[in-house]
């Protein structure tokens, strides 16, 4: 859930809500990938090293991105961080 700079409306039957009532004082967190963006590819990720290695398409065209497993979201994963491959240059 991400605040839009307007209040945006919900009709509701006869109710109108505005953002605000239904977050209330919400508090933007970080998102799965920059909590876990300073986690280094591990040794023992073999597929990547095998992909790298071969110099094949996955790793030609594709991010091997880390990425936080866990609910809710911590500031700086170190525990529940995974790797996954990602389009280059997609957020």
């Amino acid at each position: 859930i991400r605040k839009s700079p307007e209040k945006q409306k919900f009709n509701m039957s006869n109710n109108t809500v505005d953002d605000k009532t239904l977050l209330g004082d919400y508090e933007e967190k970080p998102d799965i990938w920059a909590s876990a963006a300073h986690n280094k590819i591990p040794d023992d990720a073999w597929e990547y090293q095998i992909r790298k290695s071969l110099n094949d398409a996955a790793y030609n065209g594709l991010d091997y991105v880390p990425y936080c497993s866990t609910m809710p979201v911590q500031e700086n994963a170190e525990e529940g961080v995974k790797f996954m491959w990602k389009k280059k240059g997609a957020k």
